[in-house]
């Protein structure tokens, strides 16, 4: 296709495959950023790079196809900009300390603590006060003797504590490995 025309068409300003962009760029800009991506200009020169070469002669809905292009180049910038951070951050590790401030464990903990938190506050109070003595890692007996429940029930709530807080911190997107020990 003819750059001219895949510009003005597609990748100018005010154009669909430009507001496809500048939503992704906006909501992803600081990961985009370690790629040396500044600005949106850089993404859609990117952009523009990959797509000037292709071939459309064959295809059906041209229109389609370079606005279907554009996100997948789009995701496809943005993987790399993670797999970047991944490999920075490993690198960065190896000079921190586990006990540091700031260290990313010890930041996944703090994070993971305050999410904890907001789940706790959408609980009732009976269930707030078994996740805390669970959090206090209190012996089941003594939740069970203090809160006089049965520890059959004790235990149909402890489980169905862990399962909506698994589900709670799946929705916010931790990995699966993380909520292992949920489960």
């Amino acid at each position: 296709m003819n750059g001219d025309l895949l510009y003005e068409e597609y990748l100018r300003p005010g154009t669909a495959g430009y507001a496809v962009i500048s939503a992704f760029y906006f909501r992803y800009a600081d990961a985009l950023s370690r790629l040396g991506l500044s600005n949106i200009d850089d993404v859609v020169h990117e952009v523009f790079l990959s797509l000037s070469s292709a071939d459309l002669e064959n295809v059906r809905n041209p229109s389609h196809y370079l606005l279907r292009a554009v996100k997948l180049h789009c995701w496809t910038l943005l993987d790399k900009a993670l797999r970047v951070k991944r490999t920075m951050t490993s690198a960065d590790e190896a000079d921190e300390l586990p006990g540091d401030p700031g260290h990313p464990a010890e930041m996944e903990g703090t994070d993971l603590l305050a999410h904890i938190n907001l789940f706790k506050a959408g609980l009732g109070a009976k269930e707030r006060e078994v996740l805390n003595l669970l959090i206090d890692d209190t012996e089941r007996s003594a939740i069970a003797a203090a809160m006089a429940l049965n520890m059959n029930t004790l235990d149909t709530t402890i489980r169905r504590l862990r399962l909506k807080l698994a589900e709670h911190l799946r929705r916010l997107g931790y990995s699966e490995k993380t909520l292992e020990r949920f489960l």
